[in-house]
């Protein structure tokens, strides 16, 4: 039984651990400006800046062509709007991870921002390769361990739910799976 207590423990505390840098990563592309500067163009990308500077970086270094000219065709002239995206997105991976709500949607969620930077940065200058494939198999870990069950939110909405899918809702079915 003490095994079990420290397996929950340990899966709870790297939850957190993990939800809490999500957490530091939105700091600094924070809204409405996202960290850009203004008057940005996707030139200079020595030194990126913010949310637009990194967002450069994918569209020059991504290894994966039509992932590179998503990023340059797509996401970089919408990045006003696609900003908020980036930003929420990240900001409910964090919220997910540090309180174990819907842990395996928000595992799934960071696993493909994970698979985003890999293909963005991965080759880019003085990157971490590694780094963004470690945050992907993270990612991956509170998918597949639903997470969140080590004293999270989930463990308690569990209960809570449990009943009414097995009476056969599959709506509380699916969401249960997001736990």
């Amino acid at each position: 039984m003490l095994t079990k207590n420290w397996e929950r423990w340990g899966l709870a505390l790297c939850r957190v651990i993990i939800g809490t840098l999500w957490f530091e990563q939105v700091l600094w592309k924070l809204p409405p400006t996202f960290g850009c500067l203004p008057g940005f163009a996707a030139g200079d990308l020595t030194s990126p800046v913010g949310l637009c500077g990194w967002t450069g970086v994918m569209a020059r270094y991504s290894i994966f062509p039509p992932h590179q000219a998503f990023v340059q065709n797509f996401v970089l002239p919408n990045i006003s709007w696609m900003g908020w995206l980036v930003f929420l997105g990240e900001v409910f991976i964090a919220l997910s991870l540090v309180f174990g709500l819907l842990t395996r949607l928000g595992g799934l969620a960071g696993f493909l921002m994970a698979v985003n930077l890999y293909l963005g940065l991965s080759v880019a200058p003085h990157e971490w390769n590694w780094s963004y494939a470690m945050l992907a198999v993270l990612q991956l870990m509170f998918i597949f361990t639903a997470a969140g069950r080590a004293l999270g939110v989930d463990l308690f909405l569990i209960k809570a739910l449990k009943p009414q899918a097995d009476a056969g809702n599959k709506l509380v079915r699916v969401l249960l799976w997001l736990m």
